[in-house]
This record gives structure tokens, C-alpha cells and sequence, in this order.
């Protein structure tokens, strides 16, 4: 396994991350928990060191099997999670970025993750209302106190990012992105490029389109991130797939080495709950990583 670094965090991050979000089943269609926990396992086993969770994901479910299962080896492992996404007892999800609704929310992370910190701490959505000096300052404290190491931003763009660059030093950002979703391309990679930002994607096979394990004619499920990705909904999606096969190499393979090939990309986050799965996508990494 290929393993880089971003910066102000201790450890080199593997290539290929874990993400974290189906490990709650919530949203994803045809998840077996014990089998997900499993490959979660199996990925640690094989050399995979960066896992990326959220509060959301789950309504805290994820990062709690996390840090349970993670909890032994802490120090061996980088945890990158995130904030600003609340849900009430009825499950209504509402954004906040406000300083007290961040202290507020480390201490629950820290709680589930059975950690005494986070090694990248990462915006997950802006909420339209509160400060980024306000936002940045509280994180600022967080990192003096050895709470937090780096500081993320996810779902920026690239206006958000010039402002968060002028406030705090930015370790990453981690954004939508793949063979079929190319808007970084324009103006956020080259950005990170030239502000030696690290660039962590994720939908990195585009929520299964890619490694052609989600069919044409996918039904949704009644919970099913996959209902808010516009690919599917879009009657062209599935001829954009064709046209980006070449001959003789699998499609997954094609969709891995187009995200690695940029400079700034520094890990790709794939959320897999079977091991077959994991360890084909480990061998393709690994393949790509020595060409």
C-alpha cells in the first residue's frame, strides 16, 4: 500500500481509505453489518490506515463501530471525521457550525470514536450562517489543546476555499470526485496544487456506477443516498459509462487510475462492506501504486 502525507498529521495516510458511512447501514441498500464490520477488520489487516467517518453517518452509528473496533490500535491509525450536521430525536438534520455546536459535537465524536483526538477534523457542510473566522477560531483552540490535528473542509467551493486559506492552514479538503464528476478539475486541484492542500475524494466510484456493481434499472431502496446523486436520475448516465470503458481493462481499474493521477489527490475513499470487494480494490491500488 501507497501511503502519503498530509500535512499536520502524524502518520502517512494510505492511498486508499475506508469510508465509513455504510458501516451504519443507514442509506445504503443491501448492507450486512457483520459483514461490513468484517471487512472494516480485513482492511487493517491488509495495510489500509486512513478511515474516514462523520456524526451523520448513521445518526452516530459508524463512528461508534469505529472506534470500538479501531480502539486497540489508536495510535496506528488516522481517523479523519467531521462536524456541523445535528439531528434532533426525530431524526430532522439541521446545519450548524456555530462555536458551542462545535465544542459540543467533538466531545460526542471523541465519546463514540473512543479517542482522546481526531487526527483531521473536517467541516462537512457550511451552514450558510455562521462566520468562518468564527468557525476557524474555534477550531484554532481545538488544535492548541492537542484535540484535533489538521483541519478539513468537505463540499467547498472554490471561493470557500480561498476564504478558509486566508483564516487557518487547511490541511485538506475532501470533495466529490470521478470519471463522471469532474468539477474540481477546473479550479479546486489546481488550487490545492498551488496551495499544497491535500485533496481527498470521495464518491470515488461515483456510489458504485464505477465499479459497475449498481446496475441499469437500480432500484432505490426507501432510505437511499443514492436517490440525491443526479447521476441517477440522469437518462445519459449509463452511455457516459459506456464511452469511458477501454479494451481489456476493467472499468474500476480505469476509475481509480484517473482519480490517482493528480498530484494533490493524496487518498481516495471507497466505502466497501464485502472482503472480495475490498481486497479486489486493494489489488487494483497496490497495481496502479507500483506502475
Amino acid at each position: 500500500m501507497k501511503y502519503n502525507k498530509i500535512k499536520n498529521i502524524d502518520k502517512e495516510v494510505s492511498l486508499l481509505g475506508f469510508g465509513c458511512w455504510a458501516l451504519s447501514k443507514h442509506g445504503w441498500k443491501d448492507v450486512n453489518q457483520m459483514e461490513a464490520i468484517k471487512t472494516l477488520e480485513k482492511s487493517i489487516e491488509l495495510g489500509i490506515n486512513f478511515f474516514d467517518t462523520a456524526p451523520i453517518y448513521g445518526f452516530g452509528k459508524s463512528e461508534e463501530i469505529l472506534g470500538e473496533v479501531t480502539k486497540s490500535i489508536r495510535k496506528d491509525i488516522v481517523i479523519a471525521s467531521k462536524f456541523g450536521l445535528r439531528w434532533n430525536e426525530w431524526g430532522h438534520v439541521t446545519h450548524d457550525l456555530s462555536r458551542d455546536s462545535i465544542l459540543f459535537e467533538i466531545e460526542a465524536t471523541l465519546k463514540r470514536l473512543k479517542t482522546d483526538y481526531i487526527d483531521l477534523y473536517q467541516i462537512h457542510h457550511l451552514d450558510n450562517k455562521t462566520s468562518l473566522k468564527t468557525v476557524f477560531a474555534t477550531l484554532s483552540e481545538l488544535q492548541e489543546q492537542g484535540v484535533i490535528k489538521g483541519v478539513g473542509v468537505s463540499n467547498f467551493k472554490l471561493e470557500d476555499l480561498k476564504q478558509a486559506t486566508d483564516l487557518c492552514d487547511i490541511s485538506s479538503i475532501q470533495n466529490q470526485y470521478n470519471m463522471l464528476q469532474i468539477n474540481d478539475e477546473k479550479d479546486i486541484l489546481p488550487f490545492c496544487q498551488k496551495k499544497d492542500i491535500s485533496y481527498i475524494s470521495y464518491s470515488t466510484l461515483a456510489q458504485g456506477l464505477l465499479s459497475e456493481k449498481v446496475k441499469k434499472g437500480y432500484k432505490f431502496a426507501k432510505m437511499d443516498i443514492r436517490k440525491f446523486n443526479d447521476l441517477f436520475h440522469d437518462n445519459n448516465t449509463f452511455d457516459k459509462i459506456e464511452s469511458l470503458k477501454a479494451p481489456n481493462k476493467p472499468l474500476i481499474e480505469s476509475a481509480f487510475e484517473y482519480v490517482i493521477k493528480q498530484e494533490s489527490v493524496k487518498s481516495i475513499l471507497v466505502s466497501t462492506t464485502k472482503v472480495k470487494n475490498l481486497e479486489e480494490n486493494i489489488k487494483l491500488i497496490n497495481k496502479l501504486s507500483n506502475k
